[in-house]
Protein backbone atom coordinates (compact mmCIF):
# COMPACT_ATOMS: atom_id res chain seq x y z
CA UNK A 1 0.00 0.00 0.00
CA UNK A 2 1.68 3.35 -1.27
CA UNK A 3 0.45 6.55 0.79
CA UNK A 4 -1.81 6.86 -2.51
CA UNK A 5 -3.54 4.05 -1.89
CA UNK A 6 -4.03 4.62 2.02
CA UNK A 7 -5.00 8.61 1.38
CA UNK A 8 -7.80 6.78 -0.73
CA UNK A 9 -8.95 4.33 1.58
CA UNK A 10 -8.85 7.08 4.07
CA UNK A 11 -10.81 9.81 2.15
CA UNK A 12 -13.60 6.81 1.80
CA UNK A 13 -13.42 5.60 5.24
CA UNK A 14 -14.05 8.97 6.78
CA UNK A 15 -17.77 9.68 6.50
CA UNK A 16 -18.02 6.10 8.64
CA UNK A 17 -16.09 7.43 11.27
CA UNK A 18 -18.54 8.55 13.80
CA UNK A 19 -21.21 5.88 14.28
CA UNK A 20 -23.69 8.00 16.86
CA UNK A 21 -27.01 7.19 14.85
CA UNK A 22 -29.43 4.39 16.62
CA UNK A 23 -28.20 1.41 14.25
CA UNK A 24 -24.86 2.25 13.71
CA UNK A 25 -25.01 5.40 10.96
CA UNK A 26 -23.04 8.22 10.61
CA UNK A 27 -23.73 10.98 12.29
CA UNK A 28 -21.99 14.34 11.57
CA UNK A 29 -23.49 17.24 13.21
CA UNK A 30 -23.12 19.88 10.35
CA UNK A 31 -24.09 17.66 7.91
CA UNK A 32 -28.25 18.23 8.07
CA UNK A 33 -30.15 15.50 8.92
CA UNK A 34 -27.24 13.00 9.81
CA UNK A 35 -27.92 10.82 7.24
CA UNK A 36 -25.14 8.65 5.34
CA UNK A 37 -25.23 10.90 1.92
CA UNK A 38 -24.83 14.01 3.94
CA UNK A 39 -21.61 13.06 5.90
CA UNK A 40 -20.06 12.01 2.63
CA UNK A 41 -20.63 15.12 1.18
CA UNK A 42 -19.21 16.86 4.54
CA UNK A 43 -16.10 14.91 4.06
CA UNK A 44 -15.77 15.40 0.70
CA UNK A 45 -13.84 18.46 0.60
CA UNK A 46 -11.86 17.11 3.79
CA UNK A 47 -7.88 16.79 1.93
CA UNK A 48 -6.43 13.80 3.10
CA UNK A 49 -2.20 13.99 3.00
CA UNK A 50 -0.82 10.92 3.89
CA UNK A 51 3.50 11.05 4.18
CA UNK A 52 6.55 9.76 6.14
CA UNK A 53 6.01 9.88 10.16
CA UNK A 54 8.00 12.45 11.83
CA UNK A 55 10.49 11.47 13.84
CA UNK A 56 8.41 11.44 17.14
CA UNK A 57 6.18 8.43 15.94
CA UNK A 58 6.35 4.88 15.09
CA UNK A 59 4.74 3.28 12.01
CA UNK A 60 5.28 3.66 7.95
CA UNK A 61 2.70 6.88 7.53
CA UNK A 62 1.66 9.45 9.21
CA UNK A 63 -1.19 11.57 8.53
CA UNK A 64 -2.85 14.57 10.16
CA UNK A 65 -6.59 14.63 8.33
CA UNK A 66 -8.07 14.12 11.69
CA UNK A 67 -7.50 17.74 12.49
CA UNK A 68 -9.31 18.93 9.17
CA UNK A 69 -12.19 16.29 9.51
CA UNK A 70 -12.73 17.70 13.31
CA UNK A 71 -12.99 21.24 11.73
CA UNK A 72 -15.88 20.29 9.68
CA UNK A 73 -17.82 17.76 11.90
CA UNK A 74 -17.20 19.40 15.05
CA UNK A 75 -15.85 17.23 16.89
CA UNK A 76 -12.41 16.81 19.11
CA UNK A 77 -9.49 16.18 16.63
CA UNK A 78 -8.50 12.95 18.85
CA UNK A 79 -11.97 11.50 19.16
CA UNK A 80 -12.33 11.09 15.44
CA UNK A 81 -8.21 10.38 15.07
CA UNK A 82 -9.56 7.09 17.25
CA UNK A 83 -12.70 5.99 15.62
CA UNK A 84 -10.91 6.71 12.34
CA UNK A 85 -7.83 4.31 13.83
CA UNK A 86 -10.50 1.12 14.54
CA UNK A 87 -11.64 1.52 11.51
CA UNK A 88 -8.39 1.33 9.52
CA UNK A 89 -7.97 -2.07 11.93
CA UNK A 90 -11.02 -3.13 11.22
CA UNK A 91 -11.23 -3.17 7.33
CA UNK A 92 -8.08 -2.83 5.67
CA UNK A 93 -5.91 -5.76 5.56
CA UNK A 94 -2.84 -4.15 4.50
CA UNK A 95 -2.89 -2.30 7.92
CA UNK A 96 -1.50 -4.17 10.63
CA UNK A 97 -2.14 -0.97 13.38
CA UNK A 98 -3.06 2.37 13.78
CA UNK A 99 -2.13 4.74 16.60
CA UNK A 100 -2.98 8.14 17.78
CA UNK A 101 0.30 10.61 18.49
CA UNK A 102 -0.04 13.65 19.56
CA UNK A 103 -3.57 15.63 19.40
CA UNK A 104 -5.12 13.77 17.17
CA UNK A 105 -2.21 12.40 14.46
CA UNK A 106 -2.50 8.94 12.78
CA UNK A 107 0.60 6.90 12.62
CA UNK A 108 -0.45 3.94 10.34
CA UNK A 109 2.03 0.56 10.26
CA UNK A 110 1.40 -1.87 7.23
CA UNK A 111 1.24 -5.64 7.49
CA UNK A 112 4.83 -7.63 6.62
CA UNK A 113 3.10 -8.68 3.43
CA UNK A 114 1.88 -5.32 2.41
CA UNK A 115 5.23 -4.02 3.03
CA UNK A 116 6.74 -6.97 0.93
CA UNK A 117 4.26 -6.09 -2.11
CA UNK A 118 5.45 -2.90 -1.78
CA UNK A 119 9.19 -3.18 -1.88
CA UNK A 120 8.39 -5.51 -5.23
CA UNK A 121 6.56 -2.62 -6.81
CA UNK A 122 9.37 -0.27 -5.53
CA UNK A 123 12.03 -2.25 -7.42
CA UNK A 124 10.51 -3.37 -10.30
CA UNK A 125 10.15 0.37 -10.98
CA UNK A 126 6.16 2.40 -10.68
CA UNK A 127 5.07 5.13 -12.76
CA UNK A 128 7.92 8.08 -11.99
CA UNK A 129 10.72 5.10 -11.67
CA UNK A 130 12.88 3.51 -13.56
CA UNK A 131 13.91 -0.61 -13.31
CA UNK A 132 16.37 -0.98 -10.96
CA UNK A 133 20.04 -1.22 -12.42
CA UNK A 134 21.24 -4.60 -10.89
CA UNK A 135 24.11 -5.22 -13.43
CA UNK A 136 28.30 -3.89 -13.78
CA UNK A 137 27.14 -1.30 -16.53
CA UNK A 138 23.55 0.12 -15.52
CA UNK A 139 22.47 0.64 -19.47
CA UNK A 140 24.09 -2.74 -20.40
CA UNK A 141 21.59 -5.81 -21.16
CA UNK A 142 19.95 -7.59 -18.33
CA UNK A 143 19.31 -3.86 -17.04
CA UNK A 144 16.35 -1.91 -18.49
CA UNK A 145 16.17 1.52 -17.58
CA UNK A 146 12.83 3.97 -18.17
CA UNK A 147 13.28 7.48 -18.30
CA UNK A 148 10.53 9.05 -17.24
CA UNK A 149 9.99 12.98 -19.46
CA UNK A 150 11.88 15.28 -17.32
CA UNK A 151 10.28 17.45 -14.69
CA UNK A 152 10.66 20.88 -15.75
CA UNK A 153 12.34 23.39 -13.00
CA UNK A 154 11.84 26.94 -12.53
CA UNK A 155 13.26 28.89 -15.08
CA UNK A 156 16.60 29.94 -14.45
CA UNK A 157 18.74 33.14 -15.26
CA UNK A 158 21.24 33.31 -18.67
CA UNK A 159 24.33 35.22 -18.03
CA UNK A 160 22.77 37.87 -20.43
CA UNK A 161 19.47 38.32 -17.58
CA UNK A 162 17.13 36.59 -20.16
CA UNK A 163 15.31 33.99 -18.70
CA UNK A 164 16.09 31.07 -20.43
CA UNK A 165 13.64 28.42 -21.50
CA UNK A 166 13.24 25.22 -19.39
CA UNK A 167 13.83 23.19 -22.74
CA UNK A 168 17.46 25.17 -23.04
CA UNK A 169 18.06 24.47 -19.08
CA UNK A 170 17.09 20.65 -19.88
CA UNK A 171 17.47 19.51 -23.31
CA UNK A 172 17.21 15.77 -22.50
CA UNK A 173 16.90 13.52 -19.54
CA UNK A 174 19.97 11.77 -19.78
CA UNK A 175 20.13 8.18 -19.48
CA UNK A 176 22.14 6.53 -16.32
CA UNK A 177 25.92 6.20 -16.66
CA UNK A 178 28.49 4.81 -15.31
CA UNK A 179 30.04 8.26 -13.81
CA UNK A 180 28.62 11.31 -13.45
CA UNK A 181 29.04 14.80 -15.31
CA UNK A 182 29.38 17.42 -12.89
CA UNK A 183 29.89 19.74 -15.85
CA UNK A 184 26.10 19.29 -16.49
CA UNK A 185 24.58 17.79 -13.21
CA UNK A 186 25.43 20.11 -10.69
CA UNK A 187 24.17 23.54 -12.84
CA UNK A 188 20.48 21.18 -13.20
CA UNK A 189 20.81 20.07 -9.83
CA UNK A 190 21.61 23.70 -8.84
CA UNK A 191 18.59 25.37 -11.48
CA UNK A 192 15.98 23.33 -9.06
CA UNK A 193 17.06 23.77 -5.81
CA UNK A 194 18.70 26.99 -5.94
CA UNK A 195 21.67 25.88 -4.14
CA UNK A 196 25.23 27.33 -4.53
CA UNK A 197 26.70 25.27 -7.77
CA UNK A 198 30.47 26.29 -5.65
CA UNK A 199 28.96 24.44 -2.45
CA UNK A 200 27.55 21.63 -4.87
CA UNK A 201 31.01 21.00 -6.25
CA UNK A 202 32.56 20.46 -3.35
CA UNK A 203 32.04 15.99 -3.66
CA UNK A 204 31.19 15.45 -0.32
CA UNK A 205 27.94 14.13 1.50
CA UNK A 206 28.22 16.48 4.01
CA UNK A 207 29.03 19.82 1.38
CA UNK A 208 26.68 18.57 -1.31
CA UNK A 209 23.10 17.31 -1.37
CA UNK A 210 23.72 16.50 -5.17
CA UNK A 211 26.89 14.05 -4.24
CA UNK A 212 24.88 12.68 -1.47
CA UNK A 213 22.19 11.32 -3.56
CA UNK A 214 24.46 9.98 -6.66
CA UNK A 215 26.77 8.41 -3.90
CA UNK A 216 24.02 6.60 -2.80
CA UNK A 217 22.52 5.43 -5.82
CA UNK A 218 26.58 4.56 -7.02
CA UNK A 219 26.54 2.42 -3.36
CA UNK A 220 23.57 0.68 -4.41
CA UNK A 221 24.96 -0.38 -7.65
CA UNK A 222 28.27 -1.48 -5.48
CA UNK A 223 26.06 -3.34 -3.24
CA UNK A 224 24.57 -5.34 -5.86
CA UNK A 225 27.87 -6.10 -7.42
CA UNK A 226 28.87 -7.32 -4.39
CA UNK A 227 25.73 -9.19 -3.18
CA UNK A 228 26.26 -11.19 -6.49
CA UNK A 229 29.75 -12.34 -5.72
CA UNK A 230 28.84 -13.73 -2.41
CA UNK A 231 25.75 -15.17 -4.22
CA UNK A 232 23.51 -12.93 -2.28
CA UNK A 233 20.53 -11.80 -4.35
CA UNK A 234 17.35 -9.06 -3.23
CA UNK A 235 14.65 -11.00 -2.02
CA UNK A 236 11.75 -9.17 -0.77
CA UNK A 237 10.37 -11.63 1.35
CA UNK A 238 13.15 -12.25 3.66
CA UNK A 239 13.37 -8.18 4.33
CA UNK A 240 10.59 -8.22 7.04
CA UNK A 241 10.17 -7.29 9.78
CA UNK A 242 11.92 -4.48 9.35
CA UNK A 243 14.12 -2.35 11.74
CA UNK A 244 13.18 0.89 12.27
CA UNK A 245 15.55 2.40 10.00
CA UNK A 246 14.29 0.50 7.52
CA UNK A 247 10.86 1.26 8.02
CA UNK A 248 11.32 5.18 7.32
CA UNK A 249 13.56 3.54 4.47
CA UNK A 250 10.78 2.45 3.01
CA UNK A 251 7.86 5.12 3.64
CA UNK A 252 10.32 7.50 2.13
CA UNK A 253 10.51 4.95 -0.74
CA UNK A 254 6.71 4.94 -0.97
CA UNK A 255 6.45 8.76 -0.63
CA UNK A 256 7.84 9.19 -4.28
CA UNK A 257 5.16 8.93 -6.38
CA UNK A 258 3.54 11.51 -5.12
CA UNK A 259 6.65 14.24 -5.48
CA UNK A 260 6.37 14.96 -8.92
CA UNK A 261 7.61 19.17 -8.69
CA UNK A 262 11.66 19.93 -9.13
CA UNK A 263 12.28 21.57 -6.42
CA UNK A 264 10.72 19.24 -3.81
CA UNK A 265 11.42 16.36 -5.90
CA UNK A 266 15.56 16.81 -5.18
CA UNK A 267 14.49 17.37 -1.60
CA UNK A 268 13.03 14.17 -1.51
CA UNK A 269 15.57 12.48 -2.92
CA UNK A 270 18.26 13.89 -0.78
CA UNK A 271 15.86 12.60 2.07
CA UNK A 272 16.00 9.15 0.55
CA UNK A 273 19.83 9.10 0.49
CA UNK A 274 19.79 10.47 3.95
CA UNK A 275 18.00 7.43 5.45
CA UNK A 276 19.93 4.74 3.11
CA UNK A 277 22.75 5.60 4.89
CA UNK A 278 21.26 5.41 8.40
CA UNK A 279 19.84 2.06 7.11
CA UNK A 280 23.13 1.02 5.35
CA UNK A 281 25.24 1.59 8.95
CA UNK A 282 22.42 0.14 11.29
CA UNK A 283 21.54 -2.86 8.94
CA UNK A 284 24.31 -3.44 6.52
CA UNK A 285 23.28 -5.22 3.45
CA UNK A 286 26.59 -7.42 3.10
CA UNK A 287 28.18 -9.21 5.47
CA UNK A 288 31.23 -8.02 7.58
CA UNK A 289 34.06 -9.83 8.93
CA UNK A 290 33.44 -13.26 9.51
CA UNK A 291 29.60 -12.92 9.44
CA UNK A 292 27.91 -15.67 7.40
CA UNK A 293 25.30 -14.47 4.38
CA UNK A 294 21.92 -14.84 5.74
CA UNK A 295 18.48 -14.42 4.55
CA UNK A 296 18.41 -11.04 6.56
CA UNK A 297 21.41 -9.75 4.08
CA UNK A 298 18.95 -10.80 0.80
CA UNK A 299 16.17 -8.52 2.29
CA UNK A 300 18.48 -5.45 3.09
CA UNK A 301 19.55 -5.66 -0.16
CA UNK A 302 16.05 -5.81 -1.44
CA UNK A 303 15.45 -2.80 -0.06
CA UNK A 304 18.62 -1.30 -1.39
CA UNK A 305 17.55 -2.74 -4.71
CA UNK A 306 14.04 -0.36 -4.21
CA UNK A 307 16.48 2.55 -3.17
CA UNK A 308 18.61 2.71 -6.32
CA UNK A 309 15.19 2.52 -8.91
CA UNK A 310 13.79 5.46 -6.53
CA UNK A 311 16.99 7.40 -6.76
CA UNK A 312 17.71 6.35 -10.69
CA UNK A 313 13.92 7.71 -11.69
CA UNK A 314 13.92 10.45 -9.79
CA UNK A 315 17.72 11.84 -11.04
CA UNK A 316 16.35 10.99 -14.88
CA UNK A 317 13.35 12.62 -14.29
CA UNK A 318 15.32 15.83 -13.29
CA UNK A 319 18.16 15.54 -15.93
CA UNK A 320 21.09 14.38 -13.63
CA UNK A 321 22.57 11.22 -13.99
CA UNK A 322 22.54 8.37 -11.71
CA UNK A 323 25.89 7.13 -11.70
CA UNK A 324 27.11 3.21 -11.24
CA UNK A 325 30.63 4.27 -10.04
CA UNK A 326 31.80 7.41 -7.89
Amino acid sequence: MTPAQLSRTIRQALPHVLPDGPDGEVVAPSAGDGSSADAVAVFSGVRVVVDSPPRRGAGDYATGVAFRAAAVCGRPAREVAQLLCARLEGDVDAVDGAEVVGGGFVNVTLTDDARVALLRALAEGGPAETAVLTGTTPTGPGNPVRAADPVRPADPVRADGRTASAAEALPTAPPTAPTDVPARDIPRWAAVTGEDPAVLAVRTERASSLFRVQYAHARVCSLLRNGRRLGLRPEAGSAVPLETAGARLLALLADRARVTAAGPLARHLDAVAQAFAAFHDVCPPLPRGEEKPGAAHCGRLALAEATGAVLAGGLSQLGVSAPAHL
